[in-house]
């Protein structure tokens, strides 16, 4: 059986099974300000159908947020999900990363790219060499405000208090969970520049989900430069920019049949 979930550039419809899939290794990896905790939904989901799932905590981050912020960069993170990978022995990996967390699968793409079967970028940045998070989210004059939170209440290495559930557009429903739960970030992680070949270019399939009802220029452009790269898939999903908990059916939907 074949359920069409999701528009493709607003052009044609793909079709998702909803057949049961064979069994996959999915490892999640969350964006700014969250933790493993945003796919629990999706995890879930996927794991009632047999998959495997690894959704780690950053450094930093959630249940981890009291670690030293200062010691921890986009590297830190990059190194973190490799050796879950190396921990783990894992391979055949499809391979997820949620707005900044594209940033650190980008990294562990180009370093693991053999034990990755997809790559998958959820409503994220897509790296290039000798960029960093900053350089895409706040360009410009943007940037100022958040140096000024910054320096006022992160003590010039965290990024805090992290923007509310309502600037991600989360249903209403979920904002107050998603509050609780958000934590600062650590800057330094948003202001590394990566440094990356070609590799992830020998992962056989790269797919892009974008979340349609948030509205944010600069994810709204990596979905449109995504949308122009040859034998990449593009899914649409019409809700706020955390679709893992928006839309965890859609989401594991597209993520089991990928």
């Amino acid at each position: 059986m074949i359920k069409r979930l999701v528009l493709v550039g607003g052009l044609q419809e793909v079709p998702v099974s909803t057949l049961p899939q064979p069994a996959r290794t999915f490892v999640l990896v969350h964006g700014a300000g969250h933790g493993g905790w945003c796919y629990d939904r999706v995890a879930a989901i996927l794991r009632s159908q047999g998959h495997r799932v690894f959704a780690p905590t950053l450094s930093g981050l959630a249940e981890r947020a009291s670690m030293d912020a200062r010691r921890i960069n986009l590297t830190t993170h990059i190194d973190e999900i490799v050796a879950l990978f190396e921990r783990e022995d894992l391979g055949d990996v499809i391979l997820c990363g949620h707005s900044y967390g594209g940033m650190v699968i980008g990294g562990v793409a180009d370093r693991i790219p053999d034990r990755i079967s997809n790559l998958v970028f959820l409503d994220a940045v897509v790296p290039e060499n000798g960029k960093c998070m900053n350089d895409y989210v706040f360009p410009g004059w943007r940037l100022l405000p958040i140096l000024i939170s910054v320096w006022l209440f992160g003590r010039g290495y965290k990024l805090t208090p992290p923007p509310p559930a309502w600037f991600f557009k989360v249903n209403k429903a979920d904002r107050a969970m998603v509050n609780r739960r958000l934590t600062g970030h650590p800057f330094k992680t948003l202001t590394e520049k990566i440094h990356i070949g070609n590799n992830a270019d020998r992962i056989a399939n790269h797919i892009y989900i974008h979340a349609a009802n948030w509205g944010n220029p600069q994810i709204a452009k990596q979905y449109e430069l995504a949308k122009e790269r040859e034998g990449w898939k593009v899914f649409e999903v019409a809700c706020g920019h955390d679709i893992m908990i928006d839309a965890p059916n859609e989401l594991a939907g597209i993520l089991s049949a990928s």
